[in-house]
């Protein structure tokens, strides 16, 4: 009898392992396969075919994701796909990037949830106004490329700060900081006036995602920072720094932050780092000082354009 139940027990745990081994060759697989499209989305020079390899990943994603087991699947070799995932690993968060012109951007992504739940995030980026102040839903996503999550806590609720990226078009990018909380039913929601800001009047006002945007020309830092325990970020001055491109924001050499406080607001730090002039990029400190210099520039010329 106690052979018969070692035995037994023997060929359970071999079904098991065979069982696994194939779910992860399937996994394996669709990680191939998916690779295959991310390749198409970011390098085909053929706008159709990028469009139409976006959304086969996507399809194939959702699928994948809402396989048994497919949280505990790290797709580390799912090039050209960010994945972001906190320390709790209660979620992670996928998201991809499509180029459909110069001027034209789209955002793709998954929420997948350790319970096994998977929310869709569809870009509603374009028709939105009142980007700062509104609390989005996964189908109307402001979409984005996560780089980074940190977590926090707000009046007992556990949330968590996306770091995202948004090339909106040739001359403009944007980095931004978005808030992701779940509510009861665990469904993720966006925003949160938890964000502390100075807006151009030099007012403190707080926002529910702050939008950093400047010229594609520079480089522009929006991270946490574990040293200074801050998220830093640059500080811009409106310059024209591509004469074909117009005016935008350009860095100024210095950099501001934001201080998690013990009511779970992120506050705004002034000056984080003493201005550094050899890292001013342009002079111009106002878009009043360009237009002046501009109209001086014009009343120099004769009836015929010619310079004086």
């Amino acid at each position: 009898m106690k052979n018969f139940l070692l035995f037994t027990f023997s060929i359970s745990l071999s079904f098991c392992s065979f069982a696994n081994d194939a779910d992860t060759t399937l996994f394996v697989e669709s990680e191939g396969k998916m690779n295959g499209l991310i390749a198409d989305v970011l390098t085909n020079k053929n706008r159709n075919v990028r469009e139409e390899a976006s959304l086969e990943l996507q399809s194939n994603l959702e699928t994948t994701l809402n396989l048994n087991g497919s949280f505990n699947y790290s797709f580390s070799k799912l090039e050209g796909v960010s994945i972001q995932q906190p320390e709790d690993k209660s979620f992670r968060i996928f998201t991809w990037q499509l180029y459909l012109d110069e001027n034209h951007y789209q955002y793709r992504g998954f929420i997948q949830t350790k319970e096994g739940k998977v929310y869709k995030l569809k870009d509603n980026s374009d028709d939105m106004r009142t980007v700062e102040f509104s609390v989005l839903k996964p189908e109307n996503w402001y979409g984005a490329l996560y780089y980074n999550i940190v977590p926090f806590n707000h009046q007992g609720q556990k949330m968590y700060m996306l770091f995202g990226y948004d090339a909106i078009d040739f001359y403009n990018k944007r980095k931004l900081l978005e808030v992701l909380c779940f509510d009861e039913s665990g469904k993720p929601k966006f925003g949160k006036d938890v964000i502390e800001i100075k807006d151009a009047f030099a007012r403190k006002r707080k926002v529910k995602r702050f939008l950093l945007e400047y010229s594609s020309s520079v480089n522009v830092t929006l991270n946490y920072s574990k040293e200074q325990d801050l998220i830093i970020y640059d500080h811009l001055i409106y310059g024209q720094p591509i004469k074909s491109g117009g005016p935008s924001n350009v860095p100024d050499g210095s950099y501001c932050g934001l201080k998690l406080s013990k009511e779970g607001i992120w506050e705004y730090v002034d000056k984080v780092h003493k201005d550094d002039p050899t890292k001013i990029l342009v002079d111009a400190t106002s878009y009043e000082k360009m237009i002046g210099n501009e109209q001086k520039r014009k009343k120099k010329k004769d009836i015929f354009g010619r310079s004086d």
